[in-house]
């Protein structure tokens, strides 16, 4: 197996160096603009041209030994030779699992081995800072590794990384791509220029929380969202869905944060929920999505084809 998997036993001096360097890749994407021959980010925005290749890969929560075998399937190291092959993380990297560490720092590595194919989305466990909640176990975890350390590491470099996660990505015409879920949008005006409100979710809160916190539900016809039982966020209705596929011009959205027995389908199978983490979770299964340009062409908006692409771990 390649040496970016030897993440295990990292220095504190290790794990700042591969952090900040990471950190720096997402500053200049951002300065640049466009990143690749099929690629533009716009802040915390992602838009894709349809890629060449396609893997999609959900909730890891610490679990480091099935994102290795994840990787070892998608063959790694070939797939990401070619920038028009595009690997999309849906983000919640850490708490849960043994290896949150490890798993943050083997991703880190890919991206900068792979700075403009390898891209990672942020998930709710990573925006602790902004939305607490009662489970979150990766600072005590940095505790037991760096004691007195951790705090100039979590503080310092972590959370930064974390800040410089991307929120929000759109593969043209086929699909939009979040951790959570859509957010309810009562004023449509916000269409008329939605990119630019979403490079800059991080100034807005509210749409951060949705984003990060959302959940898709059958509601009844009248209402297009309520309260989620999380706490945070939102269930959100099939009418929130089909105005944002309607504004946008694509077809899904792929999502993570809900576990699953690998994947799931709602709303009319225009929602797919996928869920990498095997470990921390012994009663679901895990999954990844690989899917060609042909796939992308073919699927042509039928939801009910997107089992052909998943390949479970």
């Amino acid at each position: 197996m390649n040496d970016l998997f030897s993440v295990f036993d990292h220095s504190i001096y290790d794990c700042i160096n591969i952090m900040d360097k990471t950190t720096a890749i997402h500053d200049n994407h951002r300065f640049q603009g466009f990143f690749s021959d099929i690629g533009l980010i716009s802040g915390h925005y992602i838009n894709f041209q349809i890629p060449e290749n396609l893997v999609v890969i959900g909730d890891i929560h610490g679990d480091f030994f099935t994102l290795e075998k994840i990787m070892e399937r998608i063959d790694f190291s070939n797939y990401l030779k070619n920038e028009s092959n595009v690997l999309i993380f849906l983000g919640d990297y850490i708490d849960r699992g043994k290896y949150s560490l490890e798993v943050l720092l083997l991703l880190c590595k890919l991206k900068n081995s792979y700075p403009n194919n390898v891209f990672m989305l942020r998930g709710n466990h990573e925006a602790y800072n902004h939305f607490p909640f009662s489970s979150y176990d990766f600072y005590s975890n940095l505790l037991d590794k760096f004691a007195h350390s951790t705090k100039l590491l979590y503080e310092n470099h972590i959370l930064p990384f974390f800040e410089s996660l991307f929120l929000f990505c759109e593969i043209d015409g086929f699909s939009i791509l979040t951790h959570g879920g859509l957010p309810v949008i009562e004023n449509t005006n916000f269409f008329e220029n939605y990119r630019f409100h979403l490079s800059s979710i991080l100034n807005n809160l509210p749409l951060l929380e949705e984003i990060l916190w959302n959940d898709p539900r059958d509601l009844s016809c009248d209402r297009n969202w309520s309260f989620s039982n999380r706490g945070l966020g939102k269930y959100f209705g099939i009418g929130i869905t089909n105005m944002w596929l309607l504004k946008t011009g694509c077809k899904f959205l792929l999502r993570g944060h809900e576990p699953c027995n690998g994947y799931k389908l709602v709303h009319d199978n225009k929602i797919l929920t996928l869920f990498s983490s095997k470990d921390p979770y012994p009663k679901f299964k895990s999954s990844f999505l690989k899917m060609s340009r042909k796939d992308i062409s073919e699927i042509n908006g039928n939801g009910l084809l997107f089992p052909n692409y998943i390949h479970f771990v």
